[in-house]
């Protein structure tokens, strides 16, 4: 699975759920890949169904109808190491690993590859300890 260097992100820190996908959010404003209301149809995606898809990852995106305000498509990976809680009051669901996407089309293909790819978590656990981006795009690469 390939994802671009300059959309990979490791060491980061969120204190929950919602600040993580407001700064991630504010991120893909900054770097004109959305428009402002995309953040916010993120958030209400995450609010109503949960982006959290188990070992340690949750997976991150817009409602259907935001892909009016989608600039670029593409998919983000963001390392938080010491994780953030995507989980409910009474289940804490802790993600380690938030893949972003952002595409236009439904594309299964895409997200089936990282939920496949995410389900063996010993890759989870080599994103989860990378060190740079490069690394995290290797072991993406060395999967296929």
């Amino acid at each position: 699975m390939y994802i671009p260097i300059e959309r990979i992100k490791v060491n980061q820190q969120f204190a929950n759920a919602e600040i993580a996908l407001k700064k991630i959010g504010a991120y893909l404003v900054q770097q004109h890949i959305v428009t402002e209301p995309y953040v916010d149809s993120l958030l209400r995606r995450h609010q109503q169904y949960g982006v959290y898809i188990g070992n340690f990852v949750a997976l991150p995106h817009a409602e259907e109808q935001a892909q009016q305000w989608i600039i670029e498509e593409g998919v983000f990976l963001f390392q938080v190491p010491d994780g953030v809680d995507f989980g409910t009051e009474t289940q804490s669901k802790i993600a380690t690993i938030l893949f972003v996407v952002v595409l236009k089309e439904k594309q299964l293909s895409f997200l089936q590859e990282i939920a496949f790819f995410c389900s063996d978590l010993e890759n989870v656990r080599l994103l989860s300890d990378a060190v740079s981006p490069q690394q995290v795009q290797q072991i993406l690469l060395n999967d296929e």
